[in-house]
């Protein structure tokens, strides 16, 4: 299989998990909407500003930029960043906290009293569990340490929803989109759930979302492949550098050059041609 017929493969089985899809899936501002009323109920939520996808956001030239998976305030101009992250990652939290810092700062108008700031909702989806407790939703604020009970409020929520959990935790609708993303036949047949497949058929369909998905996906293997020659480079360097070094210290030894191939060939299982080039290069002046 080529890398064109890759990237259509990779299309075709695409879902809800799959950021892109998931990005213009929630730019639908109903879904979006009722996304976040689901998840953050207490909130009373009526309205929001269009969804934008991929929003990239850069708070100075020297500071590092992220891009969004999906960006929007509410009626009362809170501010909610919602991520799919697939994948397990070790610096997880700390990206959170990131994030949280660059949606919080959107939050604080110039010249604005700090009590006029709007609240800020860092949310990922995750399809493992980032707590490993086996909850489908974690939420988290500031708490005192010498008091847990008790809260600090200062607007920032990070959200995590752990896809993989079957605990059936939170409300019906989330319930229904967290098995979506799962492949879960679970409440989609609910009207929600058949809103939700309508909307991913329709990407599916679009023409243009598909070429932009096609070319990222190219992009994204060309990149995977330097990364993978870098890596295989890096590691025949290091496997070079250990054998020059495993020569020199055999000719310190007092080894001759005829012991050494041997060793190299009976040990290593070199071919003679290889070992006597590593041997030609071990005691070669640069």
């Amino acid at each position: 299989m080529n890398r064109i017929q890759q990237a259509a493969a990779n299309w075709r089985k695409a879902g809800l998990e799959n950021d892109f899809v998931f990005s213009k899936v929630m730019t639908d501002p109903e879904i979006c909407l009722e996304v976040i009323q689901s998840i953050l109920p207490g909130l009373a939520i009526k309205s929001i500003k269009p969804p934008r996808a991929q929003e990239e956001i850069n708070p100075s030239n020297d500071a590092k930029g992220v891009r969004f998976d999906v960006y929007t305030t509410d009626d009362a101009n809170n501010h909610y960043d919602i991520e799919m992250q697939v994948a397990e990652s070790p610096n997880l939290f700390k990206r959170v906290r990131y994030y949280q810092s660059l949606n919080a700062f959107a939050s604080y108008e110039r010249g604005e009293n700090y009590n006029y700031a709007h609240n800020s909702y860092v949310i990922f989806i995750c399809c493992f569990d980032p707590m490993g407790l086996g909850r489908q939703y974690y939420s988290v604020n500031k708490r005192l340490n010498q008091d847990p009970a008790f809260l600090v409020w200062d607007g920032a929520t990070d959200v995590y929803l752990n896809v993989t959990s079957e605990r059936h935790e939170v409300p019906a609708k989330l319930q229904t989109f967290l098995d979506q993303i799962a492949g879960r036949s679970g409440g989609q047949e609910d009207a929600f759930g058949l809103k939700l497949r309508q909307k991913i058929t329709e990407v599916k369909h679009n023409k243009k979302w598909r070429a932009d998905f096609m070319r990222m996906s190219l992009m994204e293997m060309d990149h995977q492949y330097e990364l993978d020659q870098a890596e295989i480079k890096g590691r025949n360097q290091g496997i070079e550098n250990d054998r020059l070094s495993l020569i020199n210290g055999l000719l310190k030894q007092g080894q001759s050059e005829d012991e050494i191939i041997h060793f190299l060939t009976t040990v290593l299982n070199l071919s003679d041609e290889q070992a006597r080039a590593y041997y030609h290069k071990a005691t070669t002046k640069d």
